[in-house]
């Protein structure tokens, strides 16, 4: 997905480049005619033909210069355009990228609505503690894809994330941490969880790992980027 990323960015630059360089082509075509044009005339003699015949020969002279200025100023406008809509960063369409479901190499598609939802619930019930990715208790342990494999067991897919945010457990997965972490396990003491279907924590995990796959320089990466 990333190839065809960059391979987008880089039609849309040279494409501002061309027409760039037809803009200029054709003001300097046009100009170096006109020029030849006034050489000639300024060569052989011309018999006055009176002042409204001159004043249509006048206008015709102007007319491609007119035509050339306008050629390039179009031609620079819309490769400024291009140029600006293609320097921002490349990101991915949802429907480039493919999400683990386990850890026997099943992998899903997600929807644009899927994705929108999981953001939604993980910015409610998840962000005051891993914004962006990052662990706020926790500057060692965040959500990056690197954190997430290294974990007892890995949580690297959905359906173990699903796991953790049921049981949740230390990172060595030894211990039960129900009661310091918001879980369906500990949903008497968390509010939030109460109202959580198993979809939903789906819908959570699908979004972290998206964003690992998405972002991964930056989702984890802790305060310099949130």
């Amino acid at each position: 997905c990333c190839g065809a990323m960059v391979g987008r960015k880089g039609l849309a630059s040279v494409a501002a480049v061309c027409l760039l360089g037809l803009g200029a082509r054709a003001a300097f075509v046009v100009g170096s005619g006109r020029a030849t044009a006034s050489t000639s005339s300024s060569v052989l003699p011309r018999r006055s033909l009176g002042p409204a015949a001159e004043a249509v020969e006048s206008s015709e002279a102007e007319a491609p210069c007119w035509a050339s200025a306008s050629r390039f100023f179009a031609g620079a406008m819309l490769g400024a355009l291009l140029l600006a809509t293609s320097a921002g960063p490349a990101f991915a369409d949802v429907d480039d990228v493919l999400v683990p479901v386990d850890g026997k190499g099943k992998t899903v598609m997600l929807t644009k609505e899927g994705l929108n939802r999981g953001k939604r619930l993980f910015n409610n019930a998840c962000a005051t503690c891993h914004v962006g990715g990052g662990t706020r208790t926790n500057q060692n342990v965040g959500l990056g894809i690197e954190e997430l494999k290294g974990s007892t067991p890995p949580r690297d897919n959905i359906e173990s994330l699903v796991d953790y945010q049921n049981n949740p457990t230390t990172y060595d997965g030894l211990k039960d941490i129900s009661e310091v972490h918001p879980s369906i396990r500990g949903a008497d003491i968390w509010p939030k969880m109460q109202s959580m279907k198993q979809s939903d924590l789906y819908d959570i995990s699908a979004y972290m790992l998206y964003m690992t796959a998405t972002i991964p320089e930056k989702w984890g990466g802790g305060k310099q980027y949130y």
